[in-house]
C-alpha cells in the first residue's frame, strides 16, 4: 500500500535524526587552479576516495562529487574524524600530483577543508540536490544523472556490476589503485575504472531524506533559488548550467526592461545584466559571454581572471 505523504515524510525526519550529526564538507572551487587533468586523475582521485573512507572508522559518507579543481562531500560524523580524513585524502592526493608522469605539479595551498553543519532536513535535502548535480553543472556533456566522478547517476538508479576488486590479479590491483598496499574488501564492486561509490558510500541512507524519486528528482530540476544561497555561503563557483541561468535571464529582462529579448537592451543595461548574472549567479564569464552576446575581452575587463 503506498504511503500518505505526511507518512513519507515522518519516515524521512526520522532517518535524519537517527544518523546524524550531518555535515558538508568541500573545498573551494573558485579560487583554487585546475588539479586533475585527465580520466587517470579522475580514476585516482575516486579510488583514493573509496580508500579513506573505508580507513576511516565512523565516518558515513552519503554524497560526493569530484571537479577538477575542488570536492564536495555530504558527510555524518564527528568534526575530529573529518579533519583526520581529509589530511589523508589531501595528503596522499599530493603524493599521486607530484609524481604523476606527464604533469607532475605541486597541490594548491587553496585546497583546504570547509565544513557547514547541517542542521535540520531540509538543509540536508538541499546539500545533497546541490553535490550531487556539481559535475553536471560544469560537464556539458553530462546529465545530472550521468556525471562518472561522485554519486549523483547512483541515486534512485541502478548500476549493474559484473567485477570485484578481489577479481584483479596483484599486479592488475597494485596499477589499479597505484599503491603497492591494499586494505580493501575484495567485495567492493567495480564499474568503468574505478571502485563504484555504492560499495563505500551510503546512498540508500541519502535517499531515504527523500520521500520518493519523483521528490529527489523534482528538487534536482527545479531549486534554483536553493542553489543560489548554497553556492553564495561556500563561495562556490558556476552552479547552473547554460540553461539553467537563461531562464532565470528570461526573469530577470522581463521584471526589469519589459522584454524578453537581450538584442533590444541598451550596451549600458547589457552590462548591468551581466554584473546580476556574475554576483547573484556566480556565473563564468564563459558564461557571460555566451548569454549576453558580449566579446571574451568585454567580460574580462569587467570581471578579471587571475
Amino acid at each position: 500500500m503506498r504511503k500518505s505523504f505526511g507518512e513519507n515524510e515522518r519516515s524521512c525526519q526520522e532517518a535524519f535524526v537517527k544518523s546524524g550529526p550531518w555535515w558538508h564538507l568541500y573545498t573551494p572551487g573558485k579560487t583554487t587552479p585546475m588539479i586533475l587533468f585527465c580520466r587517470e586523475d579522475y580514476l585516482f582521485a575516486m579510488n583514493l576516495m573509496a580508500r579513506c573512507v573505508f580507513e576511516m572508522d565512523g565516518i558515513v559518507v552519503i554524497a560526493f562529487e569530484i571537479m577538477s579543481n575542488h570536492i564536495h562531500v555530504v558527510i555524518s560524523g564527528r568534526k575530529e574524524q573529518f579533519e583526520e580524513f581529509f589530511a589523508l585524502y589531501r595528503r596522499r592526493l599530493a603524493r599521486y600530483l607530484s609524481t604523476r608522469s606527464q604533469t607532475p605539479m605541486n597541490m594548491p595551498s587553496q585546497f583546504q577543508m570547509c565544513l557547514k553543519p547541517l542542521v535540520d532536513l531540509k538543509a540536508v535535502r538541499n546539500e545533497i540536490v546541490y553535490v550531487n548535480r556539481n559535475g553536471y553543472v560544469i560537464d556539458s556533456n553530462s546529465t545530472p544523472f550521468s556525471y562518472k566522478w561522485g554519486t549523483g547517476r547512483y541515486y534512485f538508479n541502478d548500476f549493474p556490476i559484473h567485477q570485484r576488486l578481489e577479481d584483479l590479479g596483484k599486479n592488475e590491483l597494485r596499477a589499479f589503485l597505484k599503491s603497492s598496499t591494499n586494505n580493501l574488501p575484495g567485495a567492493f564492486s567495480l564499474i568503468e575504472g574505478h571502485i563504484a561509490p555504492s560499495s563505500f558510500c551510503n546512498i540508500k541512507l541519502g535517499m531515504s531524506m527523500f520521500r520518493d524519486a519523483h521528490h529527489y528528482f523534482n528538487m534536482v530540476s527545479k531549486s534554483v533559488e536553493s542553489y543560489t544561497t548554497l553556492a553564495t555561503e561556500m563561495d562556490d563557483g558556476e552552479f547552473l548550467t547554460d540553461d539553467e541561468l537563461f531562464s532565470e535571464l528570461q526573469k530577470t529582462l522581463n521584471s526589469k526592461y519589459n522584454t524578453p529579448y537581450i538584442k533590444q537592451l541598451t550596451p549600458a543595461q547589457k552590462l548591468d545584466v551581466a554584473r546580476e548574472l556574475h554576483f547573484k549567479y556566480r556565473s563564468s564569464n564563459g558564461q557571460i559571454r555566451r548569454l549576453l552576446y558580449l566579446t571574451q575581452y568585454e567580460v574580462d575587463q569587467m570581471f578579471p581572471t587571475k
